[in-house]
């Protein structure tokens, strides 16, 4: 009996204990000292900024291009803007798996970086750079197989041939948009953020200003419309792949990370990262698809449904770029942490990234809810009378991304931390197990049925937080923890041994 009640003593002072913690974790909070603290140290609010900001402004380049080529393209012409959305949106579709496999590198980067095997960074990244030569043409020559899908949706004469100049011209740019990725994660996967910065900066000026000399010409010449926005952005990209190639060579000029040495095709490393990158890249490519498909299908439903989505998902993307960056720092610090060895500094990077991230989400929910109007009046300038039928319908929408704006933070934050811990066979499984039954029910809904534009965004809420749901799950159930990419590196360990200095090697032997 007397055990017994020692027991439960026990237990309850056990509680008590853990009441107390919790109580003065809550009472920390209205500390001064505690924030200090919470951004001052280890993978805390100022390290994460510190790598997201410059990423923000990088990742955020093409978005911007695209949101330039739209408002320019909506004071052409508006079935101009939605076709530029419908075929980027089926360009972004298809590129995804390629772009996903380069943007992958940015995982090997920071794990080989935190692990300290700084030669094989060189190698990796240019196989990266393969991905883009070789899968990049392949969207030139997919320019009639594109022209014959969006015909066989539905959509008007006008707008396919809209479509399939604006995939032509944009798809000039696919190899250097693709190489650029992994370019970038040179910079990225080492945190070294400040030149990802300055490129995508330099890209995005010179896309607005070529965007409005080519869209609307100067003095009568070079007024190629709806062409002439997919030029600026394709010679825009390919600029900035260059800044990215030469910085890159010239940060490397004492060998260190075997950039010169290691620009050469290398099968094994192109086989894993092919390997690795194709799982990850099913989360982003089944986002993608899930995104091309809905907008194919709204495309069913009227150049109304279409325009008004186009604009909602322009401003979602647009106003979603600071939280791609904190993606991509996440992956940073997760993949530099676990190569290192330290999957509790990767968790607290993890954690801080959803506290910075939820407040500034929080304020973009209500503002998309309160006042839709202020964001579609940049649309509406030009062309106010024709713009209002489409106003309301994207207002509507607009909330349903107000909806599911935190689930889908939530969604990048913890992909970007399972992807940079090198979890990508999850990442896989879970996109497939959620992607395929959504988009089956909008094929059915739209076709069998007759549903509309709300009936996809319904769909489009759904697979948000279902995907989510399954990342967030996965990252505190800790299986991540036991993921890596680094493995041994002998070679390299031999190359230190040859490179140490005569003398040094007497000393030690002496010792």
């Amino acid at each position: 009996m007397s055990e017994t009640t020692e027991t439960t003593e026990t237990n309850e002072t056990t509680v008590d204990a853990a009441s107390r913690n919790w109580l003065a974790r809550f009472i920390a909070l209205f500390s001064a000292t505690y924030w200090r603290e919470w951004f001052a140290r280890p993978c805390g609010g100022r390290e994460v900024l510190w790598l997201a900001a410059p990423i923000i402004v990088s990742s955020g380049s093409v978005a911007i291009m695209n949101f330039a080529d739209r408002v320019f393209l909506t004071w052409w012409d508006k079935n101009a803007m939605s076709a530029s959305f419908t075929s980027g949106c089926l360009y972004w579709g298809l590129s995804a798996f390629p772009f996903g496999i380069a943007a992958f590198v940015n995982a090997f980067v920071a794990q080989y970086f935190g692990a300290k095997q700084n030669r094989r960074v060189g190698p990796v990244v240019w196989q990266g750079v393969f991905v883009g030569l070789i899968f990049g043409p392949l969207f030139v020559l997919a320019t009639p197989f594109v022209e014959a899908l969006f015909a066989a949706f539905g959509h008007s004469p006008k707008m396919v041939r809209f479509e399939t100049v604006y995939w032509f011209y944009f798809a000039l740019g696919a190899p250097a948009l693709i190489a650029s990725e992994s370019l970038a994660a040179f910079f990225s996967g080492r945190r070294e953020m400040k030149t990802v910065m300055v490129a995508g900066l330099i890209s995005v000026v010179l896309n607005i200003v070529l965007d409005y000399l080519l869209i609307f010409g100067v003095a009568g010449y070079c007024a190629w419309g709806i062409a002439g926005a997919a030029i600026a952005t394709s010679i825009s990209i390919w600029a900035k792949f260059f800044i990215l190639l030469a910085t890159m060579l010239k940060r490397d000029r004492d060998g260190r990370y075997n950039v010169r040495g290691g620009c050469r095709f290398d099968r094994s490393e192109f086989a894993r990262l092919f390997r690795f990158g194709a799982r990850s890249s099913a989360q982003t490519t089944g986002e993608n698809w899930c995104y091309t498909m809905f907008i194919l299908l709204i495309g069913v439903c009227g150049e109304t449904a279409s325009a008004a989505t186009a604009i909602a998902f322009n401003l979602d993307f647009l106003a979603f770029m600071p939280i791609v960056g904190i993606g991509v720092a996440v992956t940073t610090l997760v993949g530099n942490q676990v190569g290192a060895g330290l999957p509790n500094l990767a968790a607290r990077a993890t954690q801080t990234s959803i506290a910075l991230a939820t407040p500034f989400i929080g304020v973009l929910t209500v503002a998309f809810v309160v006042a839709p109007h202020f964001f579609l009046d940049f649309y509406a300038m030009k062309n106010p009378a024709e713009f209002e039928p489409i106003r309301e319908t994207a207002a509507n929408v607009l909330r349903f991304v107000a909806v599911y704006l935190l689930a889908d933070a939530l969604n990048v934050i913890f992909a970007s931390a399972l992807r940079g811990a090198g979890d990508a066979n999850f990442i896989m499984k879970a996109t497939l197990v959620v992607f395929i039954p959504i988009v089956v029910a909008a094929f059915v809904g739209v076709f069998a049925f007759g549903r509309g534009v709300y009936w996809c965004w319904s769909l489009m809420t759904l697979y948000v937080f279902s995907a989510g749901t399954l990342f967030a799950v996965r990252f505190y159930r800790g299986a991540w923890r036991n993921a890596s990419l680094v493995e041994p590196d002998l070679l390299d360990d031999a190359e230190l041994l040859l490179e140490t200095p005569p003398s040094q090697d007497l000393k030690t032997s002496a010792n």
